[in-house]
């Protein structure tokens, strides 16, 4: 019998090769709604911690997060960062108050603005005695001229114009050297008082984010600075240090954090779990009132497992104190240790559980509209079901994650060149040190530098400065859509992973997602598909 031809005229990649619905996370976390949610979640997260900044009593000295990575790998690294730390803090505060006597007042009178106005005072003074030098020349070679024999005048004419020519060139470079100092002596002036804790912690982990970049540019993946180096730094340095040494500010700042991560959070993993599995997309408004309605359970559902923890390391503890009975204590803790050695078991689980499964549990809220138990539940049913599907999973998110990420922020580098190019072809003037005014009012985004950028309103007028301002709030709005688009995406990412988790343990389809009532009616509708025929013959009735 003849083998009958078969040809194949296509391959359903995404049955073949289920992962590839992450590839969609890309288009999905782009959509405006997303975008926009994202960056209102940075903008509230950003003042929480500046509020907090500008309550806290204490501060942080210059390079402190630098001062306890210094002594974490040195014995009695503990005592070594407080020694460093009480040093530098005294250091600053001798500069502090130094700088507190020099504005001519007491130190319990003076204050951090009278310090900049002092500043401005002595730059304002410096700069007009270079002026007045160039007058007094001007003047000599002027008198020079007209005081010079006529068969002179030619020659006193040059001598006046050479010796104009040396004194106008000192003279600028007098006023460039006297902006330049005030504007070092303020940065000083700053650093001697002290960061808020939010500021030191926030400036150290988008330093990382650079340098994570500038390395995947690189392709440096191993060694000092190498991608992994980097990471693993990301999550051990600054907050480990924020966790051992400012607890309290943290942990106010970690409440109003997941606060607002649960609220605009939850929305996006709702916006994303909808599209992804009927490919239509919900609004705002219903988005935030899901996330609203299920706020406790996505407040809660990171933290139960830590109270879990921290429950059963207090009973621990508290079965540590019989160690101080005189000879029984330890027989008795010696002989029960095993009890000890099975919570620390279940902590290592949970721990191991929240970090390896925290990534699906706003999804499964998201798309099963259910509560904390069940996030939990899910999710580290599916971390230890199949912890090497969700590591590969995670892995592709990761890897194709951050060539999108890269993509868009060379993007926001062109985009931000070519507007500065051509804004500023036609500005001729010179701010008040002498440097070109456009490069003062926007020093211009550079293809390796941040982002984000200074202004030196020193060198700028009242009308100027005005001016910088609104264009730095409009280019960092434009750069807060790179974070944007990174919360979008770890949102929509996850999101993808947790359906393709699901149709792995519990054989559940892709489309498969929970709706309100109130969500008949999307926003959009992307595929003409999706909507139901009004003229097909309704299911025959059960029965």
């Amino acid at each position: 019998m003849p083998d009958n031809p078969v040809t194949v005229r296509g391959i359903d990649y995404k049955s073949v090769f289920p992962f590839t619905l992450i590839f969609r996370s890309f288009r999905v976390a782009v959509h405006p709604s997303k975008l926009i949610l994202a960056v209102l979640a940075m903008i509230l997260i950003y003042f929480s911690g500046s509020i907090l900044d500008a309550i806290w009593p204490s501060r942080a000295v210059p390079g402190e997060i630098a001062i306890y990575a210094a002594s974490r790998g040195e014995r009695n690294a503990g005592r070594l960062y407080h020694e460093r730390v009480g040093e530098a803090r005294r250091e600053a505060q001798a500069e502090y108050e130094r700088m507190l006597v020099a504005t001519g007042k007491s130190k319990e009178q003076a204050r951090f603005g009278d310090i900049k106005w002092t500043i401005i005072h002595n730059r304002d003074k410096d700069v007009k005695a270079a002026r007045e030098r160039y007058e007094n020349v001007r003047k000599s070679a002027d008198e020079a001229l007209a005081n010079a024999p006529e068969d002179k005048k030619s020659e006193a004419r040059t001598a006046r114009d050479e010796a104009l020519a040396a004194a106008e060139q000192a003279a600028n470079r007098a006023v460039t050297v006297a902006y330049s100092e005030a504007s070092d002596q303020y940065k000083e002036a700053r650093a001697a008082r002290g960061a808020g804790l939010f500021e030191t912690f926030v400036g150290q982990q988008v330093g990382l984010l650079n340098n994570l970049i500038a390395a995947v540019r690189d392709w440096r993946w191993i060694g000092r600075e190498g991608v992994i180096d980097i990471c693993v730094r990301f999550f051990t340095v600054g907050p480990v240090w924020a966790i051992r040494h400012h607890p309290i500010f943290f942990s106010l700042f970690f409440l109003a954090f997941l606060s607002i991560w649960s609220v605009f959070g939850g929305a996006i993993a709702r916006i994303a779990a909808v599209h992804l599995a009927r490919e239509e997309k919900i609004s705002i408004r219903q988005a935030l009132r899901f996330s609203t309605s299920k706020f406790l359970s996505f407040f809660s559902a990171p933290i139960i497992p830590l109270f879990i923890v921290l429950g059963l390391g207090l009973v621990v503890a508290v079965g540590g104190l019989i160690t101080n009975i005189p000879f029984l204590g330890p027989i008795v803790v010696g002989a029960l240790f095993f009890l000890a050695l099975a919570a620390g078991f279940v902590m290592a689980l949970v721990i191991l559980g929240l970090g390896g499964g925290f990534n699906l549990m706003y999804p499964t809220i998201a798309v099963e509209g259910s509560d904390s138990f069940d996030a939990i539940s899910r999710s580290f049913s599916y971390l230890y079901a199949r912890p090497w599907r969700l590591a590969f999973y995670s892995a592709v998110a990761i890897v194709y994650g951050a060539l999108c990420y890269m993509f868009i922020r060379y993007f926001l580098d062109l985009l931000l060149m070519l507007a500065h190019f051509f804004a500023g072809m036609l500005v001729f003037g010179t701010a008040n040190n002498n440097d070109p005014l456009w490069n003062v009012i926007w020093p211009g985004p550079t293809i390796t530098g941040r982002l984000s950028y200074s202004v030196d309103f020193f060198a700028l007028g009242a009308g100027q400065s005005l001016g910088a301002f609104f264009i730095w709030c409009w280019v960092h709005l434009l750069a807060a859509l790179l974070g944007g688009f990174a919360i979008s995406f770890f949102f929509v990412a996850s999101t993808s992973i947790y359906y393709l988790m699901r149709k792995e343990v519990d054989a559940t389809e892709l489309d498969d997602v929970y709706l309100e009532q109130s969500e008949e009616d999307f926003g959009e509708t992307l595929p003409a598909a999706s909507v139901p025929d009004a003229t097909a013959p309704a299911p025959p009735a059960a029965g």
